[in-house]
């Protein structure tokens, strides 16, 4: 993943409607790499949803639960996700993986701090970037160092090929 192969960008983004693949192609592009930083997985509980934040192939549980979902946006879950976001986000690697950043972290100042202090350092980010209209998502695209793919069912059998060239 050197910057030459994402058009000078080190950093790559990917977003997209839900349950398009996103994540499947991250993985996919990731390949063997030692990866830093962090998954949220979603799992299904007895009452509802609950949200993760793992690394690597962490399993879910109490030390690294988010919220329930849909993650209500109180000072509770800014706590968490600046707490298990920035610990994530130190994580040492060849490439940092954000998968996946969205809305519900507007009020983690810290996290949202530290993802952007990420993508002004020297590892590349690969990472899934919900779609929508949250200042994180804003300043992610904006950013000179971020390239920004958006995967369809009509393309995202052949972005692998391309994306790795």
């Amino acid at each position: 993943m050197a910057a030459r192969c994402m058009n000078d960008r080190p950093h790559l983004f990917l977003t997209g409607e839900k349950g398009v693949g996103k994540s499947t192609l991250l993985r996919i592009l990731l390949g063997s790499r030692k990866a830093g930083g962090f998954y949220t997985v979603r799992c299904r509980g007895k009452n509802g949803y609950a949200l993760y934040l793992l690394a690597g192939e962490e399993l879910p549980g109490e030390e690294n639960f988010l919220c329930s979902c849909p993650p209500p946006e109180n000072v509770e879950t800014a706590r968490r996700f600046d707490r298990l976001g920035c610990a994530a986000l130190k994580r040492s690697g060849e490439v940092l993986v954000m998968d996946e950043i969205g809305p519900a972290e507007r009020q983690a100042k810290a996290f949202c701090e530290a993802v952007l202090q990420a993508l002004d350092g020297d590892i590349p980010v690969l990472g899934v970037l919900q779609k929508g209209d949250y200042p994180l998502f804003a300043a992610i695209e904006a950013h000179p160092n971020v390239r920004l793919v958006e995967v369809t069912k009509e393309n995202r059998n052949r972005l692998a090929a391309e994306l790795r060239r």
